[in-house]
């Protein structure tokens, strides 16, 4: 089914037209959504709101609470007769142009890549996207410890922002270009920032990455604490409720985390090979990372994965390649052939990391579940990590 946030703006009760404000999340049915439903149409509803409710099961994420402090309370399931569209639009320019942009990444995507299980990881790596995600898929990925590679984070900034620097690289020579630089770079940090869904955690890495990026035109160094507390305060006066949102604190607690343990992990053994060097430093970071995310992570919801280290070894690299194709795939669409060809590594890429992934899920020993913490708990296992 197709997820949709919606604005309520009247509600017809007892023969009567009462204005209402929020918003609720409205569930349609894949194959039975009508042409030219979409951002902006306006919907008249018959059918009975569902307070939203949490599954019941022993140690499940609870929905209901992450929902409440989004702001959503209610929920409705609705078939092609529970609704009628009405004439005219509410849309905002700039949100169109945005919402057709994702359109036409999705689109391109689905074009030259093949599979729709490999379509919906590539989708979601890309733009965060996951309308198409293999619902199997994702849960495969949580339970091995992976599931942040198709979550929109530091990483794929991080990517992007040294593509940048990279292709930057020559106006740096003239000081005349500088600031040209340096709008280019931050505006397309947050062009693809918003164009991924502008959650807490992408917003957290672009006005992280936007610090750093002004620091360095600047040629001042940045203090990666000062840049995290003061993104981390730009955004909870945006939105206090962020704080409550579990992307949020599992954003945070992972690069606070990277900086206080990496070089503690890192110097537990000291390698004269650069190729194992450089990957017992991508060990290192995913070791680090895991020190303040795991408790978090235990107590929202209540499994440890085991096999993080081997899993992250190799999909962490994997993803950050196939990243990297599909930006190149969206640049040269206007050359089919090469487009296809780069489609077609790229499925057997996805194909490969998903297999391996999956593989590992199905062993017995893979996650250890129905753990539960308290509030408590959690914060000392934070405070003495």
């Amino acid at each position: 089914s197709y997820k949709a946030l919606a604005s309520v703006e009247a509600v017809f009760h007892n023969r009567m037209d009462k204005s209402a404000k929020g918003d609720i999340i409205l569930y349609f049915k894949k194959d039975s959504v009508p042409p030219g439903v979409g951002y902006g149409s306006r919907l008249l509803v018959a059918a009975t709101l569902q307070a939203i409710r949490n599954a019941g099961n022993p140690g499940s994420f609870d929905y209901k609470t992450y929902s409440l402090f989004q702001g959503i309370t209610h929920q409705v399931y609705l078939t092609p007769q529970d609704y009628v569209v009405q004439p005219g639009v509410v849309q905002n320019s700039s949100k169109v142009f945005l919402f057709q942009s994702r359109i036409w990444v999705v689109s391109t995507l689905k074009k030259f890549i093949r599979g729709e299980k490999e379509q919906g990881l590539a989708e979601a790596l890309l733009i965060g996207y996951k309308d198409d995600l293999d619902k199997n898929l994702v849960q495969a990925y949580s339970n091995t410890g992976v599931v942040h590679i198709i979550a929109i984070s530091g990483l794929h900034l991080g990517i992007i922002y040294a593509i940048l620097l990279l292709l930057t690289a020559p106006m740096r020579r003239s000081k005349h270009l500088l600031l040209p630089r340096l709008l280019i770079i931050l505006g397309s940090l947050w062009l693809f920032s918003i164009l991924a869904g502008a959650g807490p955690s992408v917003l957290r890495s672009a006005l992280m990455f936007t610090l750093i990026a002004i620091g360095e035109s600047t040629a001042k160094k940045t203090n990666i604490f000062n840049t995290l507390s003061f993104s981390a305060f730009g955004l909870l006066c945006i939105n206090p409720f962020w704080l409550w949102d579990v992307g949020f604190q599992l954003s945070y607690a992972a690069v606070l985390s990277i900086v206080l343990f990496f070089r503690p992990v890192y110097n537990w053994f000291h390698l004269p090979n650069k190729l194992i060097d450089l990957t017992w430093k991508l060990t290192a970071v995913t070791i680090a990372a895991q020190i303040l995310t795991l408790p978090i992570s235990i107590y929202h919801f209540h499994q440890m994965p085991l096999l993080f280290l081997v899993t992250n070894f190799i999909a962490v690299p994997l993803s950050s390649l196939i990243l990297l194709g599909e930006i190149l795939l969206c640049a040269l669409f206007f050359l089919p052939p090469v487009a296809s060809l780069l489609g077609t590594i790229l499925r057997e890429l996805i194909v490969f990391m998903n297999s391996y992934i999956e593989g590992l899920d199905k062993l017995p020993f893979a996650t250890w579940n129905l753990l539960s913490i308290s509030i408590l708990q959690t914060v000392l296992l934070l405070v003495f990590a």
